[in-house]
């Protein structure tokens, strides 16, 4: 009888044991997708921000150039209109 109820213990113990490490595993892991998950907004929102500066950059590269050749062009009118010069 003895050994029984100590049998019965052991297998309840190693249960009780087992339960935990497993919990803490699904825990873990939830914890871990969870992470993950908001990484993978992070990454995709600095993506977009990314692009959106690249956008903004080139057309800032290009803005320079085409206010210099604006101001060529009505430099040039300027000239010829007040000033009779030709070129």
């Amino acid at each position: 009888m003895q050994y029984i109820t100590f049998t019965i213990a052991i297998i309840g113990s190693v249960i009780s044991v087992t339960t935990f490490f497993d919990n803490k595993k699904t825990k873990s892991n939830k914890d871990i997708a969870k992470e993950q998950y908001e990484k993978g907004k992070l990454d995709s929102t600095l993506s977009t921000i990314m692009d959106k500066l690249d956008k903004i950059e080139a057309k800032l590269d290009n803005f320079d150039k085409d206010i210099d050749d604006r101001i060529k062009i009505a430099l040039d009118h300027h000239v010829k209109e007040y000033h009779h010069i030709d070129k």
